[in-house]
């Protein structure tokens, strides 16, 4: 059986509503021999495992740190005043895109969501496993994970496994074969986005936008790709909780982290698990041990 690590971030006021219950939840359900990387944001992790390494994300990603100082005036770079791009037309005549929205949306904060991608970056390069798993700390395990479950979402002869939907994937839950020769190459792409602002010549700035424009070329050269969703994000807006993974995981995305459960209507499949035929009345809120 392969190796597996799982790497995940946020900040104090996110560890706080939701990611100290997702490190709980991990070292309850999760194989013993499954390590998590929790890469802190301003805050000490009070938990206490084996399992359960942190580190702080800043002083592991100094090319995080260069990028925020390159872009900390910059507020395209912030998601608040999106690209104003313009069709230049022979004779010099210029018009703006007419499909562009420029309203201040979550597609263009790069900066944001590079905390994200930095902090798999370094877990690549840092982790002794076959495969890394990032797991969003807005997530929260009810039900036993085995070895054999993480070995299908992963085929040895892809180089990724993600949640795929028509317009880009959901990057809540996605696997790095780290022993796939494209894997190395894809991962030094990817991250020469940030490191050479080369993510302001795409159409969208996020993480997992970007995700897929680079496995896209990795594709290009041959390389095969896994979806972890099996189709079910082509109906499936919360991807995640209909796919595979719902059976022992729920994903807390936008405001759903509220009330700490996405809600029964999010589910367009069937499922029997005691913890979705409760879904409806909030759970009990983490709280320190």
């Amino acid at each position: 059986m392969r190796r597996f690590a799982v790497v995940t971030t946020c900040h104090a006021a996110g560890y706080e509503t939701y990611g100290r219950l997702m490190a709980q939840t991990f070292l309850q359900y999760w194989p013993a021999e499954v390590t998590l990387d929790f890469y802190t944001e301003g805050f000490d992790c009070e938990l206490r495992d084996g399992r359960l390494r942190t580190h702080d994300l800043l002083a592991s990603s100094p090319g995080l740190v260069a990028f925020k100082q390159r872009h900390a005036d910059n507020p395209v770079a912030h998601g608040k005043k999106p690209p104003f791009r313009r069709l230049t037309l022979p004779g010099g005549i210029a018009i703006p895109l007419p499909l562009r929205s420029r309203k201040k949306s979550y597609r263009y904060n790069a900066v944001r969501f590079a905390h994200k991608t930095f902090a798999i970056f370094d877990a690549a390069r840092r982790v002794d496993a076959d495969v890394l798993i990032w797991v969003d700390a807005d997530t929260r395990f009810f039900a036993p994970v085995t070895l054999e479950m993480l070995d299908s979402f992963m085929p040895p002869d892809c180089f990724v496994g993600c949640l795929r939907r028509p317009k880009f994937t959901e990057a809540g839950f996605v696997t790095y074969n780290l022993r796939h020769p494209q894997t190395a190459q894809f991962l030094d792409d990817f991250e020469r986005l940030y490191t050479q602002d080369l993510l302001f010549a795409e159409r969208e700035y996020h993480d997992a936008f970007l995700f897929d424009v680079v496995r896209e070329r990795a594709e290009a050269r041959g390389a095969r790709s896994y979806d972890i969703a099996e189709g079910i994000g082509a109906k499936a807006s919360h991807v995640l909780i209909n796919s595979r993974l719902g059976s022992f995981m729920d994903h807390m995305k936008g405001n759903r982290k509220e009330s700490g459960q996405s809600r029964a209507g999010d589910l367009v499949v069937a499922r029997d698990e005691t913890y979705w035929q409760e879904c409806g009345s909030a759970p009990t809120k983490p709280g320190k041990p």
